[in-house]
């Protein structure tokens, strides 16, 4: 009586592709290969190898048919070729990770969590065929996403509307990259489009509320509360309507200084021939002109513009606090500790080269509450900055400023729709 084989087990051959050894019904012994994670994930693989055993065990000699595994577990699990709305959302992450582009400072891309709330919401329809999901299964979603709370901190949140737009959004930008594949038809595509977007005041799905407006006495009680550093940078917003990672990441050798009258900030200028920032997908350069005011702010900073250290730094504002806390000492020298003397040389949580937009909104957000004053975010003082702008200069003016591809993206950051009303009632009493 022979002896019973051991289980085929997945493994990594040489570091470069996954395989299994199996032997043949006719006694041979044989490997099969299954592929690199160049053209899938780990996860997936092992899904695949997974079924692939199940199949082998059952009909060994069909299995084998076939060209590769890929193909016997797409032909013999699903041997009509009905593609489920979990297997279309699975393929679109695969490829969603392919193309999308990495974000700065580890964070997840906008895109992926999306597509993680997507995940979330069709879950009940993995196992339909995208063919049964229609209008009406879309709607349910849409509901779903209505009457959902998410916890943030103590309490239960809803989606916005504007969030669960762009949800369902992303549904059917999922179903049309399927049409491309032929896993979806065009008919199906269309059936979604009939769900109509939620609109304001005809949903109990809650919509931002607009961002505060941000006056010149409040900016100044607010730095009057923050250390030279962050004050600074809040200043460069205010008057040049960059954004708040835009500020964060300055450096001496991305400003240009051709004109002394006008400087020129282009953010990353080194890494592509437009720089780096928010709007380089469309191939528009993005150029902050810094004028005598932010000129001003900058200069006492910058002792070498051929440096690429960051302008604004945590450690800076450190040295700021330190200084300020020997400056109101009130033991006598004599006695405790000197300055410097009690500092760790290894310590655990050092200052970073660099701040980031969160860190920026948080010091800002802190120095409202300690001066009294409706807080605010970094981007509040962009969208005065903006306000300013099209009130003095139009529109046009207020989208080159801002950097934005249309006037419509420039639309989103003004406070108050009656500027065009009052700039006409101007211009009619003349």
């Amino acid at each position: 009586m022979g002896r019973s084989r051991i289980t085929p087990k997945l493994r990594v051959h040489k570091g470069k592709y996954y395989c299994t050894d199996i032997y043949k019904p006719n006694g041979k012994r044989s490997t099969v290969n299954f592929g690199s994670t160049d053209d899938r994930t780990e996860g997936e693989i092992y899904v695949a190898f997974g079924k692939w055993l199940d199949l082998f065990k059952q009909y060994p000699h069909k299995v084998l048919a076939f060209k590769d595994p890929y193909q016997a577990v797409t032909e013999m699990v699903n041997p009509t070729n009905v593609v489920s709305v979990g297997e279309l959302l699975q393929k679109y992450c695969v490829y969603a990770h392919k193309i999308t582009p990495e974000v700065g400072s580890n964070k997840i891309h906008p895109n992926f969590i999306f597509l993680s709330r997507v995940d979330q919401f069709l879950k009940p329809y993995f196992d339909w065929p995208v063919k049964d999901f229609g209008p009406d299964e879309l709607f349910q979603v849409q509901q779903a996403l209505v009457e959902h709370r998410y916890p943030t901190g103590r309490k239960l949140k809803p989606y916005t509307r504007r969030g669960i737009n762009d949800t369902t959004n992303w549904i059917r930008k999922i179903w049309k990259w399927g049409m491309g594949r032929g896993m979806v038809t065009a008919e199906q595509v269309q059936g979604l489009e009939e769900l109509k977007p939620l609109r304001i005041g005809r949903t109990v799905a809650p919509d931002n509320v607009k961002r505060h407006r941000v006056t010149e006495e409040e900016l100044a009680k607010v730095l009057n509360c923050l250390g030279s550093v962050v004050a600074d940078m809040l200043r460069l917003i205010w008057h040049t309507g960059m954004r708040p990672n835009e500020v964060c990441s300055m450096r001496p050798f991305d400003i240009l200084r051709d004109d002394n009258d006008c400087w020129l900030y282009i953010p990353g200028r080194e890494q592509s021939p437009v720089g780096k920032h928010k709007t380089m997908r469309f191939e528009k350069i993005k150029v902050i002109p810094l004028t005598k005011q932010p000129q001003l702010i900058l200069t006492p900073r910058i002792t070498n513009f051929d440096s690429k250290e960051y302008i604004f730094s945590p450690k800076e504002t450190v040295r700021e606090l330190l200084a300020k806390k020997a400056q109101h000492r009130t033991t006598p020298m004599s006695c405790g500790n000197r300055p410097g003397t009690n500092q760790k040389e290894h310590p655990m949580i050092k200052p970073r080269n660099r701040y980031d937009h969160e860190t920026l909104r948080r010091a800002c957000q802190r120095a409202c509450k300690k001066a009294g004053v409706d807080a605010f975010v970094p981007y509040d003082l962009r969208r005065s900055m903006a306000t300013r702008a099209r009130a003095t200069l139009g529109k046009d003016a207020a989208k080159v400023l801002l950097g934005h591809a249309s006037t419509s993206t420039t639309e989103i950051y003004l406070l108050e729709e009656v500027q065009e009303a009052m700039k006409v009632a101007k211009a009619f009493s003349a």
